[in-house]
């Protein structure tokens, strides 16, 4: 039996209407799992607190040393799985087929050359065949699929042709060269520049707290960019810090029925209420 977390003020029940607004969010049945560097459990919490929201969420383990940051929810206590569980079942006996959203975090396990504090291999899932054809199927039998920074591999080994990354896209984490920096990003998608009531090409600050964050360099024309910005990166062949114009930091794409979304930044404390936005805006493509 699927254990299910209750969060406070979340689980509103609402109609599945054609016309899906930003006031009322369905994900249907959800699966997180979690990161050591990001909170999308939080992010629904608080997007819970002004909008509808219907979800019947499960949370897998995907920590590799455990949260970075404070968190309010002790998804310890409520996990239904872990990660490998997840991705390495068979779709429709526990696996990804029985969701209709999934949250793979920044900071999920198995999707890097090494865990990053120390020098133990993590690329069991990235690498493993099985994993990336039932993302890649799912997927495009109408999931909605939501990537945060370093899980960018694993986007990349199911749907290579959408998005050019920084460096070598065969090779595991070579695209993440981004700097810790804070820059001026551009909000070019009109569909979110009318939810945050600003004109299309207004400037909204974005703060990458770290470095070494997952940065494309171009996307396909399958491919709606809804945030950009010039951004610092160390150059994958000279080694120097070079500024790359345009740069995607947040997308989405219809990958068959389905739909897949990235964020190169994601739910921390420091970043602005407009990026946060943005977040709020994703979720909403998420929504059935």
């Amino acid at each position: 039996m699927r254990a299910t977390l209750l969060l406070s003020l979340l689980l509103g029940t609402v109609g599945c209407d054609d016309d899906v607004d930003l006031n009322v969010l369905n994900f249907g049945a959800t699966a997180i799992v979690t990161g050591d560097f990001d909170t999308v459990e939080q992010l629904i919490q608080e997007v819970s607190q002004t909008t509808a929201i219907a979800a019947e969420l499960s949370i897998y383990d995907g920590y590799i040393s455990g949260p970075h940051f404070e968190h309010d929810i002790d998804v310890a206590e409520v996990f239904n799985g872990t990660v490998e569980d997840l991705l390495r079942s068979d779709p429709y006996d526990g696996g990804l087929g029985g969701f209709d959203t999934i949250f793979f975090s920044d900071g999920m396990r198995g999707v890097n050359v090494r865990e990053y504090n120390g020098v133990v291999a993590d690329d069991h899932l990235v690498s493993d065949n099985t994993v990336v054809t039932n993302v890649r199927d799912q997927g495009e039998l109408g999931r909605r699929l939501y990537f945060s920074d370093w899980t960018y591999d694993l986007m990349e080994r199911a749907w290579p042709d959408l998005v050019d990354w920084v460096g070598d896209d065969t090779e595991l984490d070579d695209a993440q060269r981004g700097t810790a920096q804070v820059v001026a990003a551009r909000v070019v998608d009109a569909g979110l520049a009318a939810f945050m009531e600003v004109p299309e090409g207004s400037e909204i600050e974005v703060e990458f707290n770290y470095g070494v964050w997952a940065v494309a360099e171009s996307v396909s024309d399958d491919v709606t960019v809804l945030v950009e910005a010039d951004v610092v990166v160390d150059d994958p062949e000279t080694g120097a810090y070079v500024t790359l114009p345009s740069v995607p930091l947040v997308f989405s794409a219809v990958v068959g029925q389905g739909v897949v979304i990235f964020t190169s930044y994601h739910n921390e404390a420091q970043i602005s209420e407009e990026a946060r936005d943005v977040l709020r805006y994703q979720l909403g493509q998420l929504s059935n």
